[in-house]
């Protein structure tokens, strides 16, 4: 029936029950097969994703990252060199309107992305530019550290796959889902004093 997945010993199981990391199947069929990122061959990670004011206007537009930061502690204050060294979460957001998912779960925890979807995936570069080394959110040689986790946001509707697939497929397209991205962090920051009308001024 529609919204059901057909197990490969003929039971079925609601679409939600597929890829939750649960065996509903009695042959664990509906784990089988999760793959949840799904790219074009012509897809280039090394280029952001972009689209044009209109189809008429080719007019490059680029894809806005949302950045958010959470200090979730002080670890040291160095007053004579200026240094303040923090402990703090960073959050990423954007949308990849070149790929499509599959499967997506309204609980996000679910529709994290493997290591090999991450390394085959465009990733945003945020550098702090008043670190001693203009250090850079980034992934070590494309392998995220312990720290690193990236999942997708279901937030838009889906077409389910035609009968040419063998699996009952729910697709959602990259533009209407966002990708969220969160790492934790220690790091070291310069902080910046002006004070040639101390102590008439204020410092922040």
């Amino acid at each position: 029936p529609e919204g059901e997945f057909t197990c490969d010993d003929g039971q079925c199981v609601t679409m939600e029950q597929r890829c939750d990391q649960l065996s509903d199947c009695r042959d664990k069929s509906d784990e089988v097969g999760c793959q949840l990122l799904v790219l074009e061959k012509s897809y280039n990670k090394k280029v952001p994703p972009i689209t044009s004011v209109s189809p008429s206007d080719r007019t490059i537009v680029p894809v806005p990252v949302n950045i958010s930061i959470s200090v979730l502690k002080i670890v040291s204050m160095e007053e004579v060199l200026h240094k303040i060294e923090l402990q703090f979460g960073i959050t990423l957001e954007w949308k990849e309107n070149r790929a499509t998912y599959q499967n997506l779960k309204e609980k996000t925890s679910l529709n994290a992305l493997t290591d090999e979807e991450v390394r085959a995936l465009w990733l945003p570069h945020v550098i702090y530019a008043n670190t001693d080394m203009k250090e850079a959110v980034q992934l070590d040689d494309g392998v995220p550290p312990t720290t690193t986790t990236i999942v997708v946001t279901r937030e838009g509707n889906f077409t389910r796959s035609g009968i040419e697939v063998t699996d009952e497929t729910e697709i959602f397209e990259g533009k209407d889902n966002r990708l969220m991205m969160y790492q934790t962090y220690t790091k070291s920051f310069q902080c910046q004093y002006h004070l040639h009308r101390y102590p008439f001024d204020t410092q922040v």
